[in-house]
C-alpha cells in the first residue's frame, strides 16, 4: 500500500510526507501514513509551523467574531477598576496602582481565554479539515505549538492596549507619574505567564472534543477549578497541616506572588510546567487519533516524567526577583532566619475581611500578602485565616465573639463612610491574634480611633506590617522580657510627660519607675560566686533631671554601666522658667546644676551650657498684635526648637527616619578619655546653627530674626544625640576610698563589660505633650504637632530604634525602618473631571482595537483588491 502511495504521489508530481489512509467507503479513516524522514513527535520550527501560527492568528482577526471578544476583555476590566463603584474601582481607591486589574485580569481571562481557543481543534475535526491538516509536512506537536502561538497571540493583542491604563494614573497621580513601575512591569510579566498557561489548557481541551461548545464549557470549568479550586478545597478543615502544600498546586497561589511585581523561579516555573504539560497533552490526544496508541501514551509519560523533574529541579533553586521600587514584598534577613528557625506552628488568625471602603481593603491585601510571604518561607510552620465574625446573622453571637477579641486585647475601629448619598458607619478589626505553643498574643495593624483615618494613615500601618508580626512572634518565643528602669528622684520628668514612650515600650519589655534614694541594691544584686554584681535591669533612661544627683546615685548609676547596663541619658544643660517665658515673652536661661557633667565627660561626651538655635526649625503660633477687635495669630519659625534630619548618617537607629524635633537643645562634644571607646554622632542641627552660651536671654523676639543672621558665626551640623559604645572606665575609680572599693559586697569594678549609652542635649525630646480633658488628662502622641494636627515628628522611633539597638535587637530595627511609599491619586482632580477620565480609560483601549481592526480589514481589501483586478 505504501508503495502504491508513494507512486501515486510521483505520478501527480507531488512528494508526500503524511499521507492520510483511506478506506474505499467515502469518508473512513483507516490510519495515517508517515513518512520515514518525518516524525509526528518531534517539534522543529520549521517555516511551515510559523506559517501555520500565522494562519491561525489572521484568521482570528478575519472575522468580527476576534475582535468581540478582545473587545469583551477590555470592557469588562474597564468596568470593573474604573466604572462600577467598588473597592475594586481605582478612583474609588485613591491608589495610583493597577492591583485591580492584576486582581481581576485572571477571572476575565477565564472566559476570554475558552472563547478564543474552543475552535482550536474541535472546529477542524468537525469539519473534516482535520484530516487535511495532518497531511502538512509538520509534526503533530509542531501543529499544537502552531495552533497555541495562534491563540495564545489573540491573548498578547487583548494585553497591549491595557497598557494605556498606565498614562491614567500616572497623569492623575499626586506628584503626576508618582508610579511603581517595576511592580507595573512585573505585575504583566505574570499576567503574560498565568495566559500562556489558560492558552495551553484551552488548547488542550479543545483536542479532546469535536464540539465547540462543550470545549469552551470544559476549558472554563478546568480554569476555574484550577485558578481557585485548590485554594478552595485547601480551607478545610479536614485538610490540617496539608492545606498550604495542597494550595500551592492552583494556579492562584503562584499568580499572586507574581501579580504583585514578585517574579520567583517556582511560580514562572509552575506557569511553564502547565503549559508545557497541557501542550503534551494535545500532542498526545492527536497521536491517539493517528498513530500507535501504546507508543503515544510511553511517549506521554516519558515527557512528563521529565517535565516533572525539571521542575522539581527548579524548586530547589528559590531565587527571587522583587521588581517593586521599594521591594516592600521581599522580607528583611532578620525575619527569614525567625520564621525558618520556628520549632514549632505559628497561626494567625486575622478578622480584617468584610464588605468595607477600599483603603480598609488595601490594608487587607498587604497583610494577605505579608502573611503569603512568611508562610512561603517557614517549612510550612507559619499558617493563617481571615476571619468575619459579622458573617453571621445572630446579633446575640456577633456580640459574644466581640467581647472574647476585646478580652483577648484587641481593639476595634468604629469608621464612617459614604454609602449611596448617606453616612454610614461599621465596626472593623484590624488586627489578628497570634498563636504559638498554646500561647496566644494579639497584633493591632491599626491603632487609631478616627472614624474616617486619612490615607497616610493607612499606609502606615502597611509599612508596620511585618513589624508588628515579628514582633508578637519574637515575644511569644521569649522566656523573659527585657526589663526597663526610668530614674526618678532628681525631678526627672513625671508619668504622664512620658506615657506615650512608656506605653509603647510596654508592649515588648517591662518597664518600671525606679527611684535610686542611694541604695545600691535597686539596679544590682550581690549573688554568691560571682566577682561582680548582676544589674536587675538591662537599661536605666534618665528622663530630664532637674535637680542635682546624689553623690551615691552618681556612684550607682556608674557601676550599673561598669556591669554591662546600657543607659540613655536625656538632658537639659540649660535651666528655663518657660512660665516667665510665657508670661513676659522673655526669660533666662542659666546652668542646670545636676553634678553629672564631670561622669559623663569621663564617658566620653562633653554637655556644653549652651542653647543652639538654628534656621532648620519647627514652627511656632504667636500673636502678631491686635487685628480689630481680634488677636492675630501667625506662624513664625521658633528658631529655639532645632529640627534634626538624619541625612547622611548610616546607623539603624537613624535609618529611614523622618525630621525629629528638639526644644532648647545644647550641643555635645565628644571627647578624648579613658576606655575603648567608638563614638557616633546620630543627630546634629543643620549647617545654619548658632549657639548662645549661658547665661542665655531667651526671647521670642527671636522670631524676628532674618535668614541671613545664621550666615554670619555660625556653627554647622553641632552634635545634639551621640552613642558611644565600647568599654568605658569608672569615673570614681580614683575618688572613692580603699576601704568601700575592696568591698566584697560593693564589688566595685574599675572598666565595663562591653555596653553602650546614648547621650541627648535635650530632656525635652521623650516628653509628649499632655492635655487638660473633661476625665482628666489626655496624652497626646510623641512627635505630634498641633499646628498640623497629626504626628509629624520621629521622636519616639528615634527613642524606640534607640531602645533595640542598646538591648541588641538589630533585627527588629531592621524591620522597622522599612518603609513603603504612598502614591495617591490627585483627588480634586478627580473630582472635578470623574466623568471625563472614566469615559477615557473605558473606551480608550477599546477605540485602539478597532483602530487596529479598520487597518487590518483595509490593508486585506487593498490587496485582494489588487489581486483580482490582475
Amino acid at each position: 500500500m505504501h508503495t502504491a502511495i508513494q507512486n501515486c504521489s510521483v505520478k501527480y508530481g507531488l512528494r508526500l510526507r503524511n499521507c492520510l489512509l483511506v478506506h474505499p467507503q467515502p469518508g473512513v479513516l483507516i490510519g495515517l501514513w508517515t513518512h520515514p524522514n518525518s516524525s509526528l513527535s518531534r517539534c522543529n520550527f520549521d517555516p511551515t509551523m510559523i506559517a501555520l501560527a500565522i494562519k491561525e492568528l489572521r484568521a482570528f482577526f478575519s472575522t468580527l467574531m476576534g475582535y468581540v471578544v478582545v473587545a469583551i476583555f477590555l470592557l469588562l476590566n474597564g468596568l470593573i477598576i474604573w466604572i462600577f463603584p467598588s473597592e475594586w474601582n481605582v478612583f474609588d481607591a485613591g491608589q495610583a496602582s493597577l492591583e485591580s486589574f492584576f486582581i481581576w485580569a485572571p477571572w476575565v481571562l477565564m472566559l476570554v481565554v475558552p472563547a478564543i481557543t474552543m475552535r482550536t481543534f474541535s472546529e477542524e475535526m468537525r469539519t473534516g479539515t482535520m484530516e487535511l491538516l495532518a497531511t502538512k509536512p509538520i509534526s503533530s506537536f509542531g501543529i499544537v505549538l502552531a495552533k497555541f502561538l495562534g491563540a495564545f497571540g489573540v491573548l498578547l493583542f487583548a494585553l497591549l492596549p491595557t497598557l494605556l491604563f498606565i498614562p491614567v494614573i500616572g497623569v492623575l497621580g499626586q506628584p503626576q507619574w508618582n508610579l511603581d513601575l517595576g511592580a507595573i512591569k512585573g505585575s504583566f510579566t505574570g499576567l503574560v505567564f498565568i495566559s500562556a498557561a489558560y492558552t495551553a489548557v484551552g488548547v488542550a481541551i479543545s483536542a479532546l472534543t469535536r464540539n465547540p461548545l462543550m470545549a469552551f464549557l470544559i476549558a472554563l470549568f478546568t480554569l476555574v477549578l484550577g485558578y481557585i479550586g485548590f485554594s478552595a478545597l485547601a480551607s478545610f478543615d479536614w485538610m490540617g497541616t496539608w492545606d498550604y502544600a495542597f494550595a500551592q498546586l492552583g494556579m492562584d497561589a503562584h499568580y499572586q506572588s507574581l501579580s504583585r511585581g514578585v517574579l520567583t523561579t517556582v511560580d514562572m516555573g509552575y506557569f511553564v510546567l502547565v503549559t508545557v504539560v497541557f501542550l503534551w497533552l494535545a500532542q498526545y490526544t492527536l497521536q491517539c487519533m493517528y498513530s500507535n496508541t501504546k507508543d503515544a501514551k510511553i511517549q506521554w509519560l516519558l515527557g512528563n516524567g521529565i517535565i516533572a523533574v525539571l521542575f522539581w529541579v527548579i524548586t530547589l533553586i528559590p531565587w527571587q526577583w522583587d521588581v517593586t521600587e521599594e521591594q516592600r514584598f521581599t522580607l528583611t534577613e532578620s525575619t527569614i532566619d525567625l520564621v525558618q528557625e520556628l520549632e514549632d506552628e505559628v497561626f494567625v488568625t486575622c478578622y480584617l475581611t468584610g464588605d468595607f471602603p477600599a483603603q480598609w481593603k488595601r490594608l487587607e491585601r498587604a497583610i494577605r500578602h505579608q502573611l503569603d510571604g512568611l508562610a512561603s518561607v517557614s517549612k510550612g510552620n507559619v499558617r493563617f485565616q481571615f476571619v468575619d465574625i459579622y458573617a453571621i446573622e445572630d446579633r446575640q453571637t456577633i456580640g459574644q465573639n466581640e467581647e472574647k477579641l476585646v478580652e483577648q486585647g484587641l481593639q476595634y475601629t468604629r469608621i464612617s463612610f459614604s454609602e449611596k448619598g448617606a453616612q454610614a458607619f461599621k465596626t472593623i478589626w484590624p488586627a489578628a491574634l497570634v498563636t504559638y505553643r498554646n500561647e496566644t498574643e494579639p497584633v493591632q495593624f491599626f491603632r487609631s480611633e478616627m472614624p474616617e483615618p486619612t490615607e497616610l494613615m493607612v499606609q502606615g500601618s502597611i509599612n508596620s506590617l511585618e513589624y508588628e508580626l515579628t514582633r508578637a512572634i519574637r515575644k511569644l518565643q521569649q522566656l523573659e522580657r527585657p526589663r526597663v528602669a526610668m530614674i526618678e528622684g532628681h525631678q526627672e520628668l513625671d508619668e504622664a510627660s512620658v506615657a506615650d514612650f512608656v506605653m509603647d515600650l510596654e508592649v515588648d519589655y517591662d518597664v518600671y519607675r525606679v527611684k535610686l534614694n542611694g541604695q545600691l541594691g535597686v539596679l544590682s544584686e550581690r549573688i554568691e560566686g560571682m566577682t561582680r554584681r548582676v544589674n536587675r535591669f538591662d537599661l536605666a533612661i534618665v528622663a530630664k533631671p532637674d535637680s542635682a544627683f546624689d553623690p551615691k546615685d552618681q556612684v550607682i548609676m556608674d557601676q550599673f554601666i561598669m556591669n554591662g547596663g546600657k543607659v540613655i541619658w536625656l538632658i537639659d544643660p540649660i535651666a528655663l522658667d518657660l512660665d516667665s517665658l510665657s508670661a513676659n515673652q522673655m526669660t533666662m536661661g542659666v546652668t542646670n546644676e545636676l553634678d553629672i557633667y564631670d561622669q559623663l565627660f569621663q564617658y566620653g561626651v562633653r554637655f556644653n551650657r549652651n542653647l543652639v538655635v538654628d534656621l532648620q526649625c519647627a514652627p511656632i503660633v504667636m500673636g502678631a498684635g491686635p487685628m480689630g477687635n481680634q488677636e492675630n495669630w501667625q506662624v513664625f519659625n521658633w528658631y529655639f526648637a532645632p529640627i534634626a534630619i538624619p541625612m547622611g548618617i548610616q546607623h539603624p537607629i537613624t535609618t529611614n527616619l523622618d525630621p525629629i524635633k528638639f526644644d532648647f537643645a545644647s550641643r555635645l562634644d565628644t571627647v578624648e578619655t579613658g576606655g575603648d571607646l567608638k563614638k557616633t554622632v546620630l543627630l546634629s542641627t543643620s549647617e545654619m546653627s548658632r549657639e548662645y552660651r549661658a547665661p542665655v536671654r531667651v526671647s521670642s523676639n527671636i522670631v524676628e530674626l532674618k535668614p541671613e543672621y545664621f550666615t554670619q558665626n555660625n556653627l554647622p551640623h553641632q552634635p545634639l544625640a551621640v552613642l558611644v559604645e565600647g568599654q568605658f572606665e569608672s569615673a570614681f575609680q580614683y575618688r572613692l576610698p580603699d576601704t568601700l572599693m575592696n568591698d566584697p559586697d560593693f564589688a566595685f569594678q574599675s572598666q565595663s563589660l562591653p555596653t553602650a549609652q546614648l547621650m541627648i542635649g535635650d530632656g525635652n525630646l521623650i516628653e509628649n505633650q499632655v492635655k487638660a480633658g473633661p476625665n482628666g488628662p489626655m496624652i497626646l502622641p510623641l512627635g505630634y504637632d498641633r499646628q498640623a494636627g497629626r504626628v509629624i515628628y520621629d521622636n519616639k522611633e528615634f527613642l524606640r530604634n534607640a531602645v533595640s539597638y542598646l538591648l541588641d535587637e538589630t533585627a527588629a530595627i531592621s524591620v522597622r525602618s522599612r518603609t513603603i511609599a504612598l502614591r495617591p491619586l490627585n483627588g480634586e482632580t478627580i473630582r472635578r473631571e470623574r466623568l471625563g477620565w472614566q469615559v477615557g480609560a473605558l473606551l480608550g483601549p477599546i477605540a485602539l482595537v478597532i483602530l487596529v481592526g479598520w487597518g487590518f480589514v483595509t490593508r486585506r481589501k487593498r490587496k485582494f483588491g489588487r489581486s483580482l483586478s490582475s
